[in-house]
């Protein structure tokens, strides 16, 4: 029954701890496949930037396609469309572009490329876009904190409390180990994983 309910708590708490136990390890794999990754996306940011470069070129004199491969040679965005050794070309025939931040950039850039008139202010107010965005993002991640720290405990005080019960109380461990315990207790863990999932996308969809 000792040995049983060691392994339990263990198992309880390597469940609860997954992440920090393996997070070490999960950088060095990550390092030594490197290779294997394609780069993280653009952060809104680095859209941004290349907007204002894109202005900061145009008010110089530069045309709108000397502009953008100015901008890219300094701002390099891994995207599907705008990306380093692309030409303005490849931007103006975009289809179905998934990044909203770049669909902003996509849409701007064609948009001055069409209409003329001011270009530098085209660019300079979809930047503007692009920081207000995410000075939103922003806000809505530092609301939903709460709510991220609320899953977790929720999620974590049924753990900690079975494992304090089957180290502390014989009886508790004899209802554990008996069929109808144990099956008690693999319900009661899908459950709990489950409305850890829901509350984690819910807080998810709301941050965006």
């Amino acid at each position: 029954m000792t040995a049983a309910a060691a392994v339990l708590l263990v198992v309880a708490l390597a469940a609860w701890w997954r992440p920090r136990l393996i997070a070490p390890r999960g950088r060095a794999l990550a390092t030594r496949c490197a290779w294997r990754r394609r780069p993280s996306p653009p952060t809104t940011d680095v859209w941004a930037a290349l907007l204002d470069r894109m202005s900061a070129e145009v008010r110089t004199g530069s045309s709108l396609t000397a502009a953008y491969s100015a901008a890219l040679s300094r701002a390099s965005p891994a995207g599907a469309t705008v990306r380093p050794g692309s030409t303005l070309a490849d931007l103006l025939t975009a289809i179905g572009v998934r990044d909203p931040d770049e669909a902003v950039v996509v849409q701007a850039v064609t948009a001055a490329h069409a209409l003329g008139g001011p270009v530098a202010a085209t660019l300079d107010a979809a930047s503007a876009l692009l920081r207000e965005r995410a000075a939103t993002r922003a806000e809505a991640q530092a609301h939903s904190a709460q709510a991220r720290l609320s899953a977790r405990v929720l999620t974590g005080v049924p753990i900690a409390f079975a494992a304090w019960s089957t180290v502390a109380s014989r009886s508790f461990r004899t209802a554990l180990l008996s069929q109808l315990g144990l099956v008690s207790a693999a319900v009661g863990g899908v459950a709990n994983l489950v409305g850890w999932w829901w509350m984690r996308r819910l807080v998810t969809k709301a941050a965006r």
